[in-house]
């Protein structure tokens, strides 16, 4: 879920992130199930009274979506799967994903290690290293969707924690502070909230309804497989049946590719936010930490690794 995840007013992220989907989910409901469970009172309804029963069912039905946010994303995550088959199933194949771009980022620093260390320069090995320095920014570019971790084994420093994509872009922004700076994100996520301007919070929060207004397309296209497909079915119409169908299954597919680059971006401002903003809530948690350098030092990751204790479990030492 995005971390600002509950809009701060009726504005505009509760237009995006709670009307939007349930007006869509309202009106692919009703063409599905309607004709079902009262034929005679939806044919007899104009486009007008259609419309505001729309907007009636588009503010409940959003407000349910938006409740079961944590589930929603624990789903598309794989966490609602862990410990199962299906999780190392679905884990077993990023990760080999991984390796096979982590193991060829590997291969293409070290050619272009190799011809960096020649003495002389031809034309055709400027030529080879242009072409891999582009090979290797798109791998980079791949690789740092993933977790890092200084300990790991792999070449890029980062492995996969999650079993999808979307998971591990999450996991990736969600552990940056804790990594860089000793700064768990759930501790200190609140306590950064309350000391951010009041129009980075009001983008920060229109930022977050966006990412998770597709994250929430593409679980409506999910459901609609089978709420569309069958509802189409029993009114007896096949092929607008099969094709409810596949067309659920290519947008669901779609809007989930789309919101992982939403997360990417999104991600990028959280980061900052923690990059730029833990000075000031050193300042004001009177936590007695001097912060001299964008790049922390030992002592600074151990304050705020203690005071983590203290806010989440009391302990004063």
């Amino acid at each position: 879920m995005a971390i600002a995840d509950v809009p701060t007013s009726l504005g505009s992220s509760f237009f995006i992130k709670t009307f939007l989907p349930g007006f869509v989910a309202s009106i692919l409901g009703s063409y599905a199930v309607m004709p079902i469970i009262a034929s005679s009172f939806w044919a007899s309804l104009t486009v007008a009274s259609k419309l505001i029963l729309w907007t009636i069912s588009a503010m409940v039905i959003g407000m349910v979506i938006t409740s079961l946010d944590l589930y929603i994303y624990q789903f598309f995550e794989g966490i609602r799967f862990r410990r199962g088959k299906i999780y190392w199933w679905k884990y077993e194949r990023i990760l080999r994903y991984f390796e096979k771009i982590d193991n060829d980022l590997k291969n293409i620093e070290a050619r272009i290690g190799e011809i960096n260390n020649k003495k002389e320069q031809t034309e055709e090995n400027e030529k080879e290293l242009l072409e891999l320095n582009y090979k290797a920014s798109k791998l980079w570019t791949e690789v740092r969707v993933f977790p890092y971790d200084p300990n790991e084994k792999f070449f890029s420093k980062r492995h996969p924690e999650e079993p999808t994509r979307l998971g591990n872009v999450i996991a990736e922004y969600e552990t940056y502070s804790e990594k860089q700076y000793g700064m768990h994100m759930m501790v200190f996520w609140q306590h950064l909230w309350f000391i951010l301007p009041k129009e980075l919070k009001k983008d920060l929060d229109l930022q977050g309804a966006k990412v998770d207004f597709l994250v929430y397309l593409s679980f409506i296209f999910l459901i609609y497989i089978f709420i569309g497909g069958f509802g189409f079915f029993v009114q007896q119409k096949p092929l607008i049946a099969i094709t409810s169908i596949l067309v659920s299954l290519f947008l669901c597919f779609f809007f989930y590719r789309i919101s992982i680059q939403a997360h990417k971006s999104y991600g990028r401002y959280i980061k900052a936010i923690f990059d730029i903003y833990r000075v000031d809530l050193a300042k004001k948690l009177k936590a007695g930490i001097v912060i001299t350098n964008l790049i922390p030092n030992d002592a600074e990751r151990k304050s705020w690794r203690k005071y983590r204790k203290y806010l989440l479990d009391y302990k004063k030492t």
